[in-house]
């Protein structure tokens, strides 16, 4: 087959056309820092690019949600620290009014300020986080303590997603605070409400009763052993959100470090491709003057 000189002509433009792509992309490359910049230039890569946002998406959400528990959780905690103090408290006037030194004046003194830990203990039992009620259970929307100490809550347990794998509950039902178990009154013991026990000490300083002041000290002691249990489980709660916080934290690196590796140009390898393009460039000019040159003389001849 005969090689027409347009043929000669559009073979070497095609050939500095695409080295001249070449560099020219190599050159963009170098300026932006990015090598993925089209879905065409790495179809799965721009998937996973995808893929790996949405994640950081999943991420920002389950942080939202984590700052929201960590606060929820700290409510709970101050007011079940403070509950705890009140009723410690109420435990070492007890100890010290069960002493004989004091008489019916002090015992009916000492007896105004337990009436106002009494107080305290239903204002801290109807403690809030924004609008929710922290210890009414699944009844978030009203007081679960009652004036008179009764708990009108239930028992339900407020499950979060706290990442893509773990669930956990994050409040504590506020019956296992306010009602305590107690065994002086019969051989299977009884819920007393926690407010109830600690006005029956108030009545007992008022009437100079030592022996109900006595039964009083231990039950006080049963309510701080249920308290610290508590205490404990809001703990092992607690626990959990920074876990959880902590496997968002590596996730989130790896999914980033992920998306640099496909997005970002490799400084060291783009400079070696411009060099390539440039020379490649070159070359291909120089060859192409080459074979159009001595058939641009012949003509002109």
């Amino acid at each position: 087959m005969r090689v027409s000189e347009r043929m000669k002509f559009d073979a070497t433009e095609s050939r500095v056309n695409q080295a001249r792509a070449f560099a020219l992309d190599t050159q963009d490359q170098a300026a932006s820092g990015r090598k993925l910049r089209s879905v065409s230039d790495d179809p799965s890569g721009t998937v996973r690019v995808f893929r790996n946002r949405a994640k950081i998406e999943n991420i920002n959400q389950f942080r939202r949600t984590n700052d929201y528990v960590e606060g929820f959780l700290g409510k709970t905690e101050d007011a079940l620290r403070s509950i705890t103090d009140t009723i410690i408290r109420a435990k070492e006037l007890a100890v010290q009014q069960s002493n004989g030194v004091w008489d019916a004046g002090s015992r009916k003194t000492v007896s105004h300020e337990v009436q106002q830990l009494s107080e305290q203990i239903v204002q801290l039992g109807n403690s809030t986080y924004g609008d929710r009620f922290i210890f009414g259970g699944f009844k978030t929307a009203h007081p679960p303590v009652s004036g008179d100490g009764h708990y009108g809550g239930d028992d339900g347990l407020i499950y979060v997603q706290l990442d893509e794998d773990t669930f956990r509950p994050i409040n504590i039902p506020g019956r296992r605070i306010f009602e305590i178990a107690v065994k002086d009154s019969g051989t299977n013991g009884e819920n007393v409400p926690l407010l109830r026990i600690v006005q029956d000490f108030r009545s007992a300083l008022e009437n100079n009763d030592v022996d109900e002041i006595f039964r009083s000290s231990s039950r006080l002691d049963g309510a701080l052993t249920q308290l610290a249990e508590m205490t404990a489980s809001l703990g092992a709660r607690r626990a959990s959100v920074r876990d959880a916080a902590e496997r968002l934290d590596n996730l989130e690196e790896f999914v980033l470090s992920d998306n640099v590796k496909i997005e970002s140009a490799d400084p060291v390898s783009t400079a070696l491709d411009m060099k390539r393009a440039e020379t490649a460039l070159s070359y291909t000019l120089n060859a192409s003057s080459k074979v159009l040159g001595p058939s641009l003389m012949e003509f002109l001849k």
